[in-house]
C-alpha cells in the first residue's frame, strides 16, 4: 500500500467549465454564532452587513455559465440534505476520501468549496460539475481532503444562503472526522465573493482562504488579516475586476498580519479556475495551514453580535457607522481593548491563551477597569459605558472602575 497520495503529476489541470456574477448595492448575511470549541450552534444570530458600492463590467450580459448538471455524482461524492428552521430543505454533496474507513481515528482536513452562479439550484449535483470538484473527480483516490460542497438556492451566500452553508458545515463536521484546526474555504466568482465573506463573519472558524475572482469589501479586511489567504484572479477577468483582489491583497499587507499569497494570470480572464486548482503547490500549502489563536484581533461589523477566538463584542444598537474592536493580550496576561460603537464585550477562555486562574489586567479604551483571576466559567464579561476621562487610580484586584469609564463585570458564559 503506497504511504503517500502525493506524487508531482498528481496536481494536474481540471476540466475547462465557466461561472460568473459580480454584484453592487446592499447586502446582508445571517449566520449562527458558532463556539469554536465545539462547534454547536447558539440561539443567538447576527446579521453581518456589507455594503457594497461596486459597478462591475459584464454584469447585463455576455455571461458564462455552467454545463448542464450530472444526473449522477461523481465517484466518492455523497449526496445530504439539511432543513432549516423554516422548513426549507437545502441538498448538499460532500467528498469522502478513498482512504476515509482505513483508520477509525484519523482526523482529516476538510475544504468548504462555495460555487459560481450558474451553478445556483436546488438538485444538489449542479455545483460538483465546475471547478474543483471537477478536479476531485479526475483523481478520486488521491485528493486527501473532506470537501463539503453546499449548492446555493437563491444568488449570493448571504442570508438564508448563508445560513444553510453553516448548517451543513456542523453537520458535515458532526457525520465525519473532521480535524477541526484544518477546515478550509475556497470558491469561485460568486463563490469567491462568499469566501471572503464568511470568513470576514466568522474568522476562527477557519485556518486558511483561497478565494478565485472574489472581492473582498475593504472596511472588514482587518478580520481576516490573521488568517492565511492566497487568492487568484485572471488579469483579463471582464465580469469582476481583477482590481478587488489587488486591493485586498494589497490592504492585508498594509494591515500587517499573516502576508497573503497571490497569483494573477496575465492570459487569463474569468475563468482561471481550472489553472488555480492545479497549482501544484496550492494543496501542499493548504495542508500546511492549521488554525491559530492570535494574540491581536481587530475585528469590525455593522450590527449584532459575535464571538471571534477569545473576544465576544455587541454592538450599540442603530448604528450609523461600524462597530470596531481592537484587542491585544501580551504573554504577561495584559489585556489591552479600544472599542468603538460596542455597549458589550467580553474575554472567554481560549487554550492556554486565557484560561481560568490566570491572572489578568485588562485595560479598555486606555482605563484600567479590572484586576484579578480569570473566572472558572471561562467567561469575563463587561457591560460597558464610554469613557470621558481616565480615572485617577487603577481599581483594586478583582473589581470595575467606577466614574466615567465605568464596567459592570460578569462572570456568567453567554447562551451557547
Amino acid at each position: 500500500m503506497r504511504q503517500s497520495i502525493w506524487d508531482a503529476d498528481e496536481l494536474g489541470a481540471g476540466e475547462k467549465t465557466a461561472s460568473m456574477q459580480s454584484l453592487g448595492g446592499l447586502v446582508s448575511g445571517i449566520r449562527l454564532w458558532r463556539l469554536p470549541g465545539d462547534w454547536r450552534c447558539s440561539a443567538v444570530l447576527v446579521v453581518f452587513t456589507f455594503g457594497w458600492i461596486i459597478q462591475l463590467a459584464g454584469v447585463a450580459q455576455g455571461q458564462p455559465t455552467s454545463r448542464e448538471s450530472k444526473r449522477h455524482l461523481p465517484a466518492g461524492f455523497y449526496s445530504r440534505m439539511i432543513e432549516l428552521e423554516n422548513g426549507i430543505q437545502y441538498k448538499y454533496a460532500v467528498f469522502v476520501p478513498a482512504q476515509y474507513d482505513l483508520s477509525k481515528s484519523k482526523k482529516w482536513p476538510m475544504i468548504v468549496f462555495l460555487h459560481g452562479s450558474g451553478e445556483v439550484g436546488g438538485d444538489g449535483i449542479k455545483q460538483t460539475t465546475v471547478g474543483l470538484p471537477v478536479y476531485i473527480s479526475q483523481r478520486p483516490t488521491r485528493f486527501p481532503f473532506i470537501v463539503l460542497m453546499p449548492q446555493a438556492q437563491a444568488m449570493w451566500f448571504r442570508g438564508q444562503e448563508a445560513e444553510a452553508v453553516w448548517r451543513m458545515l456542523a453537520k458535515t463536521m458532526a457525520d465525519y472526522r473532521v480535524d477541526q484546526d484544518r477546515v478550509y474555504i475556497t470558491g469561485l466568482s460568486m463563490g469567491g465573493f462568499g469566501a471572503w465573506e464568511l470568513a470576514m463573519i466568522q474568522p476562527d472558524a477557519f485556518a486558511a482562504i483561497v478565494p478565485l475572482c472574489g472581492v473582498a469589501q475593504k472596511e472588514f479586511l482587518s478580520n481576516v488579516m490573521n488568517i492565511p489567504v492566497w487568492a487568484f484572479h485572471g488579469a483579463l477577468d471582464k465580469n469582476v475586476p481583477v482590481s478587488g483582489s489587488r486591493m485586498a491583497v494589497a490592504e492585508l499587507k498594509r494591515l500587517g498580519g499573516i502576508p497573503p499569497k497571490y497569483t494573477e494570470y496575465p492570459d487569463l480572464g474569468h475563468e482561471c479556475w481550472d489553472r488555480a486548482y492545479a497549482e501544484s503547490g496550492l494543496w501542499r500549502w493548504l495542508l500546511a495551514q492549521k488554525r491559530t489563536t492570535p494574540r491581536v484581533i481587530d475585528y469590525q461589523l455593522p450590527q449584532g453580535v459575535a464571538k471571534v477566538w477569545w473576544l465576544a463584542i455587541k454592538a450599540e444598537p442603530n448604528l450609523t457607522t461600524l462597530a470596531h474592536a481592537h484587542a491585544e493580550i501580551d504573554e504577561r496576561k495584559n489585556v489591552k481593548v479600544e472599542t468603538e460603537g460596542i455597549a458589550n464585550w467580553g474575554l472567554m477562555s481560549e487554550g492556554d491563551l486565557l484560561a481560568p486562574g490566570d491572572e489578568l489586567q485588562v485595560t479598555w479604551n486606555g482605563a484600567v477597569i479590572y484586576r484579578g483571576k480569570f473566572p472558572s466559567t471561562g467567561a469575563l464579561t463587561f457591560n460597558v459605558s464610554s469613557p470621558t476621562t481616565n480615572p485617577a487610580t487603577p481599581p483594586p484586584p478583582g473589581h470595575a472602575t467606577t466614574g466615567p469609564a465605568s464596567a459592570s463585570i460578569s462572570t456568567t458564559r453567554p447562551a451557547g
